[in-house]
């Protein structure tokens, strides 16, 4: 989601998901033609350092139908105009298909790359509706060194882990992602690092991957075997889209209950009707050959 963050399927459903359970029991303002049926407009969008920025839109699906991927894709939204401006230059972008993703259909730029310590508007139009939102682009997170560890059973496998050198007053969050030399994609470590925002200097933080049934590295779970390499990136998030990210962490795990008890909404930053997340990610890739 390159790994870039949400370029990865598993994660961007998984988002998706979650937002469309999340509205189903949230009370919403956009009203449609079909009675009892409230919508709204779910935004996902981010820059990331030295990339085009990437904005997915779809509309949350009906009480009455099941929430699956044939509905999301049903309800993905194809036709909204997508402005992003750093201040000194706007672009419209673009959309089109991409199968890489999912749902498979992203606006993107084509000119206007992200640079980080910038501030980044969104503007969506779509339905005589107008969405705003804006972010800013972190700086990327200093990698002073990853670590192996090894384990008591095998002799092949190891932990690893990253130290980083936090500046102080930064106030950024950190999500972890690995990608094998066996793997098709980046996979993330389902933790959300300093989510506190209190870390300085320097920190070490375990990387636990959680690949799926259909990586190639499924098997290894949450180790690394000895001599293969791999790529650890970290991407830093401002304070807004960690509040986001860490209720959205706490809503993947009890699911259930949230929807039993009604509790708030997210801490969305997209103007209604729109529901979602804009944010920046300030990115360093490191490789690593396990020992």
């Amino acid at each position: 989601m390159d790994i870039s963050l949400l370029n990865s399927k598993k994660h961007t459903q998984v988002f998706m998901l979650a937002l469309l359970m999340l509205l189903c029991a949230c009370d919403t303002n956009l009203d449609y033609l079909v009675t009892g049926y409230k919508q709204k407009i779910i935004v996902e969008g981010f820059v990331e350092s030295g990339k085009y920025p990437r904005v997915y839109l779809t509309l949350n699906v009906p009480l009455s139908k099941p929430i699956d991927s044939t509905n999301i894709l049903d309800h993905v939204i194809r036709y909204a105009k997508v402005t992003v401006s750093d201040g000194s230059n706007t672009e419209i972008l673009t959309s089109r298909w991409d199968d890489s993703h999912f749902p498979p259909y992203v606006y993107t730029a084509t000119s206007l790359k992200a640079v980080e310590g910038r501030s980044y508007t969104l503007k969506v139009e779509y339905g005589g509706f107008t969405m705003n939102s804006s972010t800013s682009l972190p700086q990327s997170p200093e990698i002073v060194s990853i670590q192996s560890e090894m384990v008591d059973f095998t002799d092949t496998l190891r932990l690893l882990s990253v130290t980083l050198n936090i500046a102080e007053g930064s106030k950024t969050a950190y999500r972890i992602f690995t990608r094998k030399s066996s793997d098709s994609r980046y996979i993330e470590t389902p933790f959300l690092y300093n989510n506190t925002l209190n870390d300085t200097g320097l920190k070490t933080y375990k990387i636990l991957p959680s690949p799926t049934k259909t990586d190639a590295s499924y098997a290894q779970g949450k180790y690394f075997v000895v001599g293969e390499t791999v790529d650890v990136k970290v991407c830093a998030i401002d304070s807004v889209s960690n509040d986001f990210f860490k209720e959205l962490t706490l809503f993947n795990n009890t699911a259930e209950n949230i929807l039993l008890n009604e509790v708030k909404p997210l801490k969305s930053n997209i103007s209604s009707p729109g529901f979602g997340i804009w944010y920046g990610v300030g990115v360093k890739t490191l490789r690593y050959v396990v020992n």
